[in-house]
């Protein structure tokens, strides 16, 4: 099984996405209520799908374009679906992240992918801290309409990227690289909310 170094995997707050020069680095978030659980969630989503996107920088094309049954679909398209949906969440719920990657639009590359999955955290925690009970109208793949609270949508947005997370690694598992640890065990040891004595 290939060994991906330890450090390919980022630290939440220092995410080196590679491509055109530049280092993604995230501040700690100011939001005021960091420490609501409801907001953690979606910080520890981001670090997620950072860390994910931070492996995936040393795939090649045909790594990314691999796939395996049971999944979405290859890497590729399912970091793309992963992002397009917390986006979509995200405007549902009156908070559009920007930038947002539409379903249609064309694929963005590993680092524009970084920014979305930032821009959408800091949407959705934003969307964690409005009242849980309004209703919001959204419509379905057949065209029904539902009436739906808040909180299910804020659920599904985490619910949602933690499946398909699992199954790229399912995905970098068949290609014999050795997943990485994305538990919230590994994000608190990353973000210094865990500590060894």
């Amino acid at each position: 099984m290939q060994c991906l170094p330890a450090s390919a995997a980022p630290r939440y707050y220092d995410v080196g996405l590679h491509g055109g020069g530049g280092t993604h680095r995230r501040s700690r978030p100011t939001l005021s209520a960091m420490h609501d659980l409801s907001t953690n969630f979606y910080r520890q989503n981001e670090w997620a799908n950072l860390a994910l996107i931070e492996i995936c920088h040393v795939l090649d094309d045909e790594q990314l374009d691999a796939t395996a049954v049971g999944t979405f679909g290859s890497i590729r398209d399912t970091l793309r679906h992963i992002v397009s949906a917390e986006g979509g969440y995200a405007y549902r719920l009156g908070h559009e992240p920007s930038p947002r990657l539409q379903t249609d639009d064309a694929w963005p590359g590993l680092d524009e992918l970084g920014k979305m999955v930032s821009a959408a955290a800091d949407a959705l925690a934003v969307s964690s801290q409005d009242a849980p009970d309004r209703m919001i109208r959204v419509g379905s793949d057949d065209g029904d309409q539902y009436d739906v609270e808040a909180a299910v949508i804020l659920i599904q947005a985490f619910h949602h990227s933690t499946e398909h997370r699992s199954q790229i690694l399912t995905i970098l598992t068949t290609l014999g690289i050795e997943a990485p640890e994305l538990s919230a065990w590994e994000w608190a040891l990353a973000t210094d909310r865990m500590r060894s004595v």
